[in-house]
C-alpha cells in the first residue's frame, strides 16, 4: 500500500470515528422511540412504517460500522481450522436467509483434478488463518448475490474448491451481473454508485480489505453468455 492510499485510509478512518459518533447519537434516539412506539401501537400499517425506521436505523449504523471495518480493521488472529468445517457453518448461517428471500440456493464442494494428491479435501482440509475474518467475507458476498436476485427468485450457487496450493469460496448468482464500467471499480471505497438490484455499498470493499490482510484475495469473473457472476474467495493452502 502506498503512501497516498494509506493517507487516504486514515482520512476516511478519522471520518468514521467521528461521523459514527455524531451520527450513532441521534440514530440512538430515533430507533430506541420507534421501538417503544411498536410496543404501544397495534395499527397494523402503523407497526409496518414504524419497522421500516426500525430496520433503516440498522441499516445506518451497519453503513457506519463497514466504514470503521475497512479503514482500521482488526488485526487476524492465525488458528489452525477445517475449511470444510468453516464451509457448512457459512451454509447453516445462509440457509434460512435465502429461503426467506425467496432465493434457490445451491451447494457445491469441489476438487479440481490435482495428480499430486488423491484427495486433497480428505487429506488436508485445515489451513492457517482467521475463520471469522473469513467468515465475514464469505458472508459479504453471500448477501451480495441474495440481493442482487431476491426480487426475480434467482439461484445462488455456493462452492468450496481445493486447487493445488489454494482454496476457493465462490459465489455466483443469476442476476443482473455487474457492468463493464463498474467492474473496476466494485471494490474501491471511494466509490459510491449502485447498479440497479445490486447493492454495491462497503460490503465489497470489506472483503477485500479481509483478503488482504489473510494473504489471500478476490476476483469478480463475468460470465459473458449467461446472465449473473461469480465472487471468488481464494486462500493459500498449507
Amino acid at each position: 500500500m502506498d503512501d497516498l492510499e494509506q493517507q487516504k485510509l486514515n482520512a476516511l478512518a478519522e471520518f468514521a470515528a467521528g461521523a459514527g459518533h455524531e451520527i450513532n447519537n441521534p440514530l440512538a434516539i430515533i430507533g430506541g422511540r420507534a421501538q417503544l412506539l411498536l410496543r404501544e401501537i397495534e395499527h397494523p400499517e402503523h407497526r409496518r412504517q414504524l419497522g421500516v425506521i426500525v430496520a433503516q436505523v440498522k441499516r445506518a449504523y451497519e453503513m457506519i460500522a463497514d466504514i470503521r471495518f475497512f479503514a482500521r480493521p482488526p488485526m487476524p488472529e492465525w488458528v489452525p481450522f477445517n475449511m470444510c468445517d468453516e464451509f457448512f457453518t457459512l451454509v447453516e448461517e445462509q440457509l434460512p436467509l435465502m429461503a426467506e428471500a425467496g432465493v434457490s440456493f445451491h451447494l457445491d464442494i469441489a476438487v479440481v483434478d490435482d495428480p499430486r494428491v488423491d484427495d486433497p479435501m480428505l487429506d488436508n482440509p485445515m489451513v492457517e488463518s482467521d475463520p471469522v475474518l473469513l467468515h465475514v467475507a464469505a458472508s459479504v458476498l453471500c448477501t451480495n448475490a441474495r440481493e442482487a436476485v431476491q426480487r426475480t427468485g434467482g439461484n445462488v450457487w455456493l462452492c468450496l474448491c481445493r486447487k493445488e496450493n489454494v482454496w476457493e469460496i465462490s459465489v455466483q448468482d443469476d442476476g443482473p451481473g455487474v457492468s463493464e464500467e463498474t467492474r473496476s471499480l466494485i471494490f474501491d471505497p471511494y466509490y459510491s454508485g449502485r447498479e440497479a438490484g445490486r447493492g454495491l455499498g462497503f460490503g465489497l470493499p470489506k472483503a477485500w480489505r479481509i483478503m488482504q490482510l489473510l494473504g489471500g484475495s478476490i476476483r469478480y469473473d463475468h460470465h459473458a453468455e449467461q446472465q449473473g457472476g461469480t465472487f471468488v474467495l481464494t486462500l493459500p493452502a498449507q
